[in-house]
């Protein structure tokens, strides 16, 4: 994995949390880092893929809209099909 995808995936979060927020980029980063960020990802694409929740529940989960998680995992380069 590139570390420009990384950060790209990490970016796109963080701008959604942001707005969704209202907290700055730095206290989000201080909530959840790059590593931190990644790992939870992708533990929570293992457990969609292993059909454990839908697509809905995921976005959920991790709070973000449909699209923007797409993007991410895309960006971390996981399948996006089941």
């Amino acid at each position: 994995m590139q570390t420009g995808q990384r950060e790209l995936a990490y970016h796109i979060y963080l701008e959604l949390m942001v707005e969704k927020t209202g907290k700055n980029e730095d206290e989000l980063k201080a909530e959840i880092g790059l590593e931190a960020f990644e790992k939870q990802v992708r533990q929570l694409h293992y457990q969609w893929m292993c059909g454990e929740f839908s697509f809905g529940k995921f976005t959920e989960i991790i709070g973000i809209p449909h699209w923007e998680l797409w993007e991410i995992l895309d960006a971390l380069g996981l399948q996006i099909h089941r």
